[in-house]
């Protein structure tokens, strides 16, 4: 049975078909455990429309998902919306006997949903940089300062939200970024990793449009910014997480343990990151 649930959620978390699998039958599991430590309350949160290419050999076909980034008084998180809701599911369900297939397909269809697989927080007063992600079923950590992004200003203007916002460029993580900003939010803060500009950035896109995000809707509401806690994070650096992100594309099957492993054949994954580490 484990090897069978072992090969069914690793298929459900590297197809495009995980939203329409449905799981069926009286299988119980036990509750999800879910920790999380509360950091502050926003001021602000700036909602993005994310639009991003996950394979690199069609670029003519797009995903998109919704992104938000929570700006308190000490404390930045930009996140997938949707992983919000996630982490609101999976807070309601640690509290439950067991789960069945009804709980355990309301999950997986809103994972299904998350674009955006980082959590990317940004300790203000520190300059320093922690970034949650996970490969597979194993979560991973790592920490970095923030980048002192050396942005060349261009002349030119347009608007995004009735603000007036104003182009530079920046070559980051092997790529040529694009960024339009607004002085008149004077927040040096943007999605991603992004930030260090005279305002906040409403717009940002690599130039090969690879990657494109732009606001859509900016409120002041209370929100909790707080930071999950999983048991057994690995710790690590950029450089080793991206290098086994890029491993479990190109060699899945070295992440799958047991016999399953002999009589399964899989296929790379198509690898498009961020950011690309050498």
């Amino acid at each position: 049975m484990k090897q069978i649930l072992k090969i069914l959620f690793f298929y459900l978390f590297t197809s495009n078909v995980i939203g329409q699998i449905q799981i069926k039958g009286n299988m119980s599991f036990p509750p999800i455990e879910y920790n999380a430590e509360k950091l502050e309350q926003t001021k602000q949160n700036i909602y993005y429309n994310y639009t991003y290419v996950s394979n690199p050999k069609k670029t003519e076909k797009t995903k998109s998902s919704l992104t938000v980034l929570q700006i308190g008084q000490n404390w930045s998180k930009f996140t997938d919306f949707n992983t919000l809701k996630k982490d609101s599911i999976e807070e309601k369900f640690s509290y439950y006997k067991n789960l069945g297939a009804v709980e355990l397909n309301k999950l997986l269809a809103m994972r299904a949903k998350i674009g955006f697989k980082k959590n990317i927080f940004k300790e203000l007063k520190d300059n320093s940089l922690t970034i949650q992600s996970k490969i597979y079923k194993k979560n991973y950590e790592y920490k970095e300062k923030i980048s002192n992004l050396s942005w060349k200003l261009v002349n030119d203007n347009k608007t995004i939200l009735n603000y007036k916002v104003k182009k530079a460029v920046v070559n980051y993580g092997g790529r040529k970024w694009i960024a339009w900003y607004t002085e008149e939010i004077p927040i040096n803060l943007g999605p991603y990793v992004f930030g260090n500009l005279p305002g906040l950035i409403l717009e940002l896109y690599d130039d090969k449009k690879n990657f494109h995000f732009i606001a859509i809707g900016i409120d002041n509401k209370q929100k909790e910014i707080y930071k999950t806690i999983k048991k057994n994070t690995i710790k690590t650096s950029k450089e080793n997480f991206f290098k086994a992100e890029r491993n479990f594309h190109e060699k899945p099957e070295n992440f799958i343990t047991g016999t399953i492993r002999g009589s399964a054949n899989f296929k790379k994954i198509p690898y498009n990151p961020i950011e690309i580490i050498d």
